[in-house]
């Protein structure tokens, strides 16, 4: 009976141990299964916030470049062009020669169409003196010219002067070469701009005593700008504000000075004359730049 005993014993011991062994590892292999996962979790989250954030704030920039066309030639035709179709003289060998120049601008039609222009019985002559290329538009492979044509008409012994300005539109092809695919067109002469320059006054709040040393320092500035190195200007313009221009010339005068505070610095309107040596011509030069005074005064820079 006590053997009996004994066995059961054992036999409840070693259940229970076996039991704990096998229970306790699973729970640590599914803790650490989570814990990977959430780590994974926040790593990804992390990730996926700086991307968004990188994507947010990427800004896209577009450069248009514009395309430089070399006009030189389409504008040299022209002009070429305008002086033989605007210049005739009244007499029949002029004007057939006047026809077979034009042929090598024109079409067919347009060198019929020209010959109405200039009637064999015609009582004035025509003399260009000048072409002026107004504007050149690009259409694809034509170019529309705006020009101004200057010309001296002349009928028996008198002649007057005519200025007027039109409108072509000259073809180009592959290789180069152009031809004028219309006449001219009469359009509007361009006028000279409206503009009203807007009246500048000293400003009252700056003292005499500041305008005369302001005054006493552009004169002896613009006395020896014309001729002074770069070396002696340092000393009167801060960073090359003020270039040398080396040239002959003799102050005169200043006229029309004009200052103005801003901050710590005071801004000069004036006009700089001189005579020209070699011409004996008067020059007016004006200038604006902003004046510092640290020690002496100085130029720092024009506008």
């Amino acid at each position: 009976m006590k053997i009996k005993i004994e066995r059961s014993q054992k036999e409840k011991i070693s259940k229970q141990k076996k039991e704990r062994i096998v229970s306790v590892g699973k729970h640590r292999k599914i803790v650490t299964a989570l814990w990977i996962l959430l780590f994974c979790s926040v790593s990804f989250g992390i990730y996926k916030n700086f991307t968004a954030i990188d994507q947010h704030t990427t800004h896209e920039k577009v450069v248009v470049r514009e395309e430089v066309v070399n006009t030189s030639g389409v504008e040299n035709f022209t002009i070429d062009f305008a002086k033989e179709y605007f210049s005739w003289k009244n007499n029949k060998e002029a004007i057939e020669k006047r026809v077979s120049t034009l042929s090598q601008y024109l079409t067919e039609e347009g060198l019929g169409l020209s010959q109405d222009m200039v009637r064999a019985d015609i009582p004035t002559s025509s003399e260009v003196e000048s072409v002026k290329i107004l504007s050149v538009e690009k259409q694809s492979t034509k170019f529309v010219i705006s020009f101004l044509v200057n010309q001296k008409i002349t009928k028996e012994e008198k002649s007057q002067p005519t200025s007027s300005a039109y409108r072509v539109t000259i073809y180009k092809d592959e290789k180069g070469n152009y031809i004028v695919t219309n006449l001219p067109t009469m359009i509007g002469k361009p006028e000279k701009a409206k503009y009203e320059a807007k009246q500048l006054e000293s400003d009252s709040k700056i003292d005499a005593e500041t305008t005369e040393e302001i005054t006493e320092f552009l004169e002896t500035f613009f006395k020896l700008y014309p001729t002074a190195p770069e070396k002696e200007l340092e000393y009167y313009v801060e960073n090359n504000a003020m270039p040398p221009i080396n040239t002959n010339l003799k102050f005169s005068e200043l006229a029309g000075i004009v200052y103005q505070q801003k901050g710590d610095s005071i801004q000069v309107s004036v006009v700089a004359k001189y005579l020209d040596v070699i011409s004996k011509s008067t020059d007016s030069f004006q200038y604006c730049f902003t004046l510092q005074k640290s020690g002496n005064w100085k130029i720092i820079n024009v506008y």
